[in-house]
């Protein structure tokens, strides 16, 4: 493999396809995200690990591993690629005329809470392009190759590069059929009724109904369950129960009166949506314009 008389450096090339064999796992998947044949991708491997004079990986058949070696120079030489492609997108005239973000979203907040702000900054930057892919449960953003996400924390972030976009508060809701009597309902009036559950937080309701009255003989568990808040609160407009569901997912529904809301919020909690940014990518423009265009519609 050739490289400069004068710096000791080996092909860009070559490092970029050792990354991804490393990150991918093994030739064959790293081929197919590269666009290339495998043995092209075993190719540019060899070569590297000949201008290094070492092997990066242990070989076990067709399974690759990456031995010390290899997992130190990956260590070393990630950040260094990392930074080649910011100085590369920051200086090229065209990067700059297609600017573009990377980024996903969870499930239901990305559809009810993030897509109507997206829509709205299409329109007002429309030099910006915004790819948007859905994830459920953690993310990495390395790994799928992400400008930024907007991730689910249960007790809050400690992350320099993380910005808290909507702290979620649960609301009890019914239909108006459903509820008799006066409103706000009483823990027991509440208990009372048909109990809808989300199957990721099956002692919601329990937790809830003890913060309105800690002296409340508690519903036995075996209501209706359900694994979208979307379909829980759907239900509770049907008048098929009442549901405990985030703040931003029936906003509309209380809006139109296809419920009521019993009682008051959950008590606030670090539960929350927060934007994660990728450390190599939070200065670029288009990044940076988006998130400022999401901090500011945190309280629509």
């Amino acid at each position: 493999m050739k490289h400069p008389a004068r710096r000791h450096i080996p092909s860009v090339v070559n490092l970029n396809t050792f990354e991804t064999i490393a990150r991918r796992g093994s030739v064959t998947a790293a081929a197919d995200e590269l666009g290339l044949s495998q043995g092209a991708v075993s190719k540019q491997l060899l070569d590297l690990e000949g201008f290094l004079g070492t092997a990066l990986f242990d070989r076990n058949n067709a399974r690759l591993t990456l031995n010390d070696e290899g997992a130190a120079y990956l260590a070393r030489i990630r950040p260094l690629l990392d930074q080649l492609e910011a100085a590369t997108v920051a200086t090229s005239g065209a990067a700059q005329r297609m600017r573009e973000v990377r980024l996903s979203v969870p499930n239901t907040f990305g559809l009810l809470w993030v897509m109507p702000r997206l829509c709205g900054f299409a329109a007002a930057h429309p030099e910006i392009r915004i790819h948007v892919a859905n994830h459920i449960g953690a993310v990495s953003l390395r790994d799928a190759g992400l400008d930024a996400a907007i991730v689910f924390a249960e007790n809050g972030l400690d992350d320099e590069h993380a910005d808290l976009l909507h702290s979620v508060r649960t609301l009890p809701v019914a239909s108006r059929e459903l509820v008799s009597g006066r409103l706000p309902m009483s823990a027991a009036r509440i208990a009372a009724l048909p109990l809808l559950y989300h199957t990721t937080a099956p002692s919601s309701w329990a937790s809830y109904l003890r913060d309105l009255d800690d002296g409340i003989e508690l519903p036995l568990p075996g209501g209706t369950e359900y694994n979208l808040v979307t379909f829980a609160l759907k239900a509770a407009e049907a008048g098929l129960g009442a549901a405990l569901v985030p703040d931003y997912a029936c906003a509309d529904s209380l809006r139109e009166g296809r419920v009521v809301q019993l009682n008051r919020p959950s008590l606030p909690s670090q539960r929350g949506y927060y934007l994660v940014r990728r450390r190599e990518r939070m200065d670029a423009p288009a990044v940076r314009v988006l998130r400022e265009w999401l901090l500011a519609r945190r309280s629509e």
